[in-house]
């Protein structure tokens, strides 16, 4: 899911959120820990970004992607709270 709410022509600020229930990577169904090498695991992890553009073709934001630092598995381990920074210019 996710929403934008955008408080005005140079302001917006972005929810999201992701959910992946109980998977099983073997045929049968046998997996026993979801949290290891070669495992799966169930997770809900929220994401936020905010945007401001300066002008015309500038613009920049800052995000924060699994704000509640959860620990989740799909084969491999997935990152953890990430911090993110951009800047953009268009021509």
């Amino acid at each position: 899911m996710l929403a934008t709410y955008r408080a005005n022509e140079n302001l917006s600020a972005t929810f999201g959120v992701r959910y992946s229930g109980r998977q099983y990577g073997s045929l049968d169904n046998s997996d026993q820990n979801g949290a290891t090498s070669f495992g799966y695991s169930k997770f809900l992890v929220a994401d936020i970004c905010v945007r401001y553009k300066f002008d015309k073709q500038l613009s920049g934001s800052i995000g924060v992607d699994n704000l509640d630092n959860e620990k989740y598995w799909a084969f491999h381990p997935y990152t953890q709270r990430t911090v993110l920074a951009e800047a953009k210019f268009d021509f």
